[in-house]
């Protein structure tokens, strides 16, 4: 009798994990198995589960990266729409002659420049995420004194952010850092940090950057006080086709194509390093971690 009783309990639960299986498979990833054994039936209760679990955050995933990307193109046509409309306004205006004195042609005639500036600004940014997200990249690898390379970019970076009002604070040591690193790569990587900072800083302002080693990897930090962002841009402000609210940029800077970040992680992953983002009450912190050379 026990074991009759023992073997129709099992039966139904067979038949319970069957009709789970068979409501996952119609679509229903929300649908669990009831974990009420603790034997190998019990085992398997909870490998679909587990599996269903991740079928189901996978599936979330892809949509919210499918909808990123249509949000992304939709931002993108705009970008490109917008300067190439104003192009063709100022362009007609030089052609027909509708400008009053010499002063108002020139000026037409920068901001159409400006306008070109823009878009090859977005050109180069699809460019340059389209060859590394191929797969016949390969990086350069040079034994390079990491804080050579970044003294010479604040050097050039100094007056472009005096420009815009903030002033740059530096804490580096004095000693070289050697790294195998792609330096082309490296400093796309790094302008893309700055020119971030620069349009999303709070003018007047300060920009610090710090460079600080230990025995495993160097790390570069950019903080800077900037604009509210919400929890959700700070998670994914990395991420690919992911561009916060453009609004708070400034107006004396060309904006890109909102790919800068993901590409920078890009290159830094491609390194063996990480990049990320700390944000709390209007101080950003974004850092690049890269390993240690071997000895």
């Amino acid at each position: 009798m026990c074991i009759f009783l023992t073997t129709q309990s099992s039966l139904k639960y067979i038949i319970h994990l069957s009709e789970t299986l068979n409501s996952m498979s119609k679509g229903n990833l929300q649908q669990r198995a009831l974990e009420t054994r603790e034997d190998e039936l019990g085992s398997i209760a909870y490998s679909i589960n587990r599996m269903a679990q991740q079928l189901d955050e996978q599936i979330r995933k892809e949509r919210e990266l499918q909808q990123g990307r249509m949000d992304w193109i939709a931002g993108l046509s705009h970008d490109i729409r917008t300067p190439l409309t104003s192009m063709m306004g100022y362009i007609g205006l030089l052609k027909t002659g509708a400008y009053e004195n010499e002063d108002e042609q020139q000026r037409f005639i920068d901001n159409t420049y400006n306008k070109v500036v823009q878009l090859k600004s977005l050109t180069d940014e699809l460019f340059e995420y389209s060859r590394l997200t191929g797969s016949s990249i390969t990086l350069d690898l040079r034994q390079i004194d990491i804080k050579n390379l970044l003294s010479q970019m604040l050097v050039e970076f100094e007056p472009l952010a005096r420009k815009h009002e903030l002033d740059l604070e530096t804490v580096i040591p004095d000693e070289p850092l050697l790294l195998m690193l792609d330096p082309d790569m490296i400093v796309r990587a790094l302008d893309n940090l700055f020119m971030n900072t620069l349009k999303y800083s709070v003018k007047p302002g300060t920009v610090k950057i710090t460079l600080a080693y230990d025995q495993d990897q160097v790390r570069i930090e950019i903080e800077n006080r900037g604009g509210p962002l919400l929890p959700e841009s700070v998670s994914r402000l990395f991420d690919q086709f992911y561009k916060a609210d453009s609004s708070r940029s400034s107006d004396l800077i060309q904006t890109g194509a909102g790919l800068g970040l993901s590409i920078t992680r890009t290159i830094v992953e491609m390194h063996g390093g990480s990049a990320d983002l700390h944000y709390e009450d209007g101080t950003f912190i974004f850092s690049i971690n890269l390993p240690q050379s071997e000895a």
